[in-house]
């Protein structure tokens, strides 16, 4: 008995194959279309561009903790305090570009790092000892006179003024402090500063 292929149900067959391949392929694309709804949703952050390096914030600074934990241990100051004034100092340090260290001891000297000291002899006032009279233009740009008593805005005008002198000084850190004294007894008061920033100096080392 021969057999015979009815031509309606190789069409049937045809059909369904070609039915089932359309929705394997409707599958595939939908897949895709979801894997790049979710990349398009979750973007990679954008990273800066030029950038050719990074400057450290303070708080990660080398020796930051270590400077205040010693500054806090021998000034008597409450460790939040002295971790402002020396992320003040570092801030300044930074802009003004020179070494933290030394306006930290220069604050040491002048105040003994009490941000509300006010030398009635003279009106210096603040952690580093500024004399409203002689840096107006620097004061203003603080907010005004009031502004010494705070840490932030006194180290930063105290930083400026050295800058200033040991600009034109060229770099000679003794006379510097001379003028930044600004009256007699700058080799006792010189010694004193560059012993401390010595020590701080050491501690930053140490970490």
């Amino acid at each position: 008995m021969s057999s015979v292929i009815d031509p309606t149900i190789a069409q049937r067959r045809l059909a369904w194959a070609l039915s089932v391949l359309i929705g394997l392929s409707m599958c595939l694309r939908t897949s895709e279309l979801q894997t790049e709804f979710i990349v398009l949703s979750h973007p990679e952050p954008a990273r800066p561009i030029g950038l050719t390096c990074r400057i450290p914030t303070t708080d990660s600074a080398p020796g930051v903790k270590a400077l205040s934990r010693d500054i806090a241990r021998r000034f008597h100051l409450a460790e939040g305090a002295a971790a402002s004034i020396t992320r003040a100092a570092f801030s300044a340090g930074q802009a003004r570009g020179i070494d933290p260290t030394l306006v930290l001891a220069i604050a040491a000297v002048e105040s003994k790092f009490k941000p509300g000291a006010v030398n009635p002899a003279t009106g210096a006032k603040g952690l580093m000892q500024i004399m409203p009279r002689w840096h107006q233009d620097k004061i203003l740009g603080i907010g005004g006179e009031s502004s010494l008593l705070l840490i932030a805005p006194n180290i930063a005008v105290g930083a400026a003024i050295m800058a200033e002198y040991l600009d034109a000084e060229d770099g000679d850190i003794h006379d510097a402090l001379g003028h930044y004294l600004g009256t007699t007894g700058a080799e006792r008061y010189v010694r004193r500063v560059n012993v401390e920033m010595a020590h701080l100096t050491r501690v930053m080392k140490a970490t």
